[in-house]
């Protein structure tokens, strides 16, 4: 099934909804709001509150979310509000405010931002699932993100036929890392919260048990890793300029809880730009992991951020595109990222590609290096 992601696209240059591509179909949008009963603490003594957003194929289409509303979500991620009028929860509505302010300050103007905002996006919410089981991904979002991070990844991947799950990150739920030093706690504790999102949809009847795959940013590369160590289900990372492959950090991960070089066996496709200081490559770690085979491809015209739903948001906002130092083909790397994350899980996860061995797609923005398992 070739992949579809010339719809999504078109929604973040036009700011209108379009129709599904030939390869889409109707896909949903859900919260479940759960407590991990066995990580009280005095700040949330029923359990750490965990806000699962899942992305799904639908039987049928309704009424489509807009991008406001995953904004509005970030405001409820341990209030668990989501459901009821974003303007009857005070949470969400101080939620949007500061992301308004954020695009103002880079330069959008406010007619830009309401039309962002009011975006329809593809999926509905709570929309019926499609009949069958769909192959699981779960996104561990880069430091500080949520679901609206990657929401335009998450779409392009359910329209692809999968079911996608992901949470806030460690950081937005018991606070932000005050030094490096907290590295390894912080990515168990993001690891923790993917396995729990595991044991949550382990018995819904609509996705494939004992595989699934991991799509990660930044940070959230780490604890993808880690739980990829702890548990032969995860069959392929992909690690989206995650920290597994940058020289900041380095070393500290090595020290977290169930860290086991032997135990990561699963494909890794690490994308990467070098563009960001802070994210100047190392492949050391890497390179360690002998028992998995490993592609690690530089992406042209990218920085750090347009991994995320800013390498959408570029489209339409030049002002946005000025700030995050886009270019003109921006755009395409952000459109051959999808179509490798896609790719790379067919083969891996899915099981749809042919071919023995994976390889990404052509494009002059892809330079790829392929390090094979020992």
């Amino acid at each position: 099934m070739p992949f579809v992601v010339s719809a999504l696209l078109t929604l973040g240059a036009a700011f209108a909804p379009t129709p599904h591509g030939p390869a889409g179909h109707p896909i949903g949008f859900r919260v479940l709001e759960r407590f991990d009963s066995s990580r009280a603490t005095p700040e949330y003594p029923h359990g750490r509150p965990l806000q699962i957003a899942v992305w799904y194929p639908a039987a049928t289409a309704g009424a489509a979310l807009s991008f406001g509303d995953l904004v509005a979500l970030t405001g409820n991620e341990t209030s668990f509000d989501f459901g009821k009028p974003s303007d009857a929860v005070p949470a969400a509505v101080s939620a949007v405010q500061p992301y308004r302010d954020f695009l103002g300050k880079a330069g959008a103007s406010p007619e830009e931002v309401d039309r962002w905002l009011a975006a329809r996006m593809k999926a509905s919410r709570n929309a019926p699932p499609a009949k069958g089981r769909a192959p699981l991904v779960l996104i561990a979002q880069g430091n500080g993100d949520s679901a609206v991070d990657q929401v335009f990844l998450a779409e392009a991947l359910a329209l692809h036929g999968y079911v996608v799950a992901t949470t806030p990150s460690q950081a937005r739920i018991g606070g932000p890392m005050k030094s490096e030093d907290e590295i390894p706690g912080q990515a168990d504790a993001q690891a923790t919260d993917l396995a729990f999102v595991l044991s949550v949809l382990q018995s819904d009847a609509h996705i494939q048990r004992g595989r699934y795959g991991l799509v990660a940013h930044s940070f959230g590369a780490r604890s993808a890793l880690l739980l990829a160590m702890r548990d032969p289900g995860a069959v392929a990372l992909v690690s989206l300029d995650g920290g597994i492959g940058a020289k900041t950090g380095k070393g500290l991960l090595e020290k977290a809880r169930g860290f086991d070089p032997s135990r990561a066996t699963a494909p890794i496709l690490h994308l990467y730009e070098e563009a960001d200081a802070f994210m100047t490559p190392d492949f050391d770690l890497l390179r360690s992991l002998e028992r998995c085979d490993r592609w690690l491809v530089r992406v042209d015209s990218m920085r750090h951020v347009h991994f995320s739903s800013t390498g959408i948001l570029v489209r339409a906002m030049p002002s946005i595109a000025a700030r995050t130092s886009a270019d003109g083909a921006t755009a395409a790397a952000w459109d051959a990222v999808a179509e490798s994350t896609a790719g790379f899980l067919d083969r891996f996860l899915a099981k749809r590609a042919a071919e023995p061995r994976w390889s990404p797609p052509e494009s002059p923005l892809l330079h790829p290096l392929f390090l094979p398992r020992s």
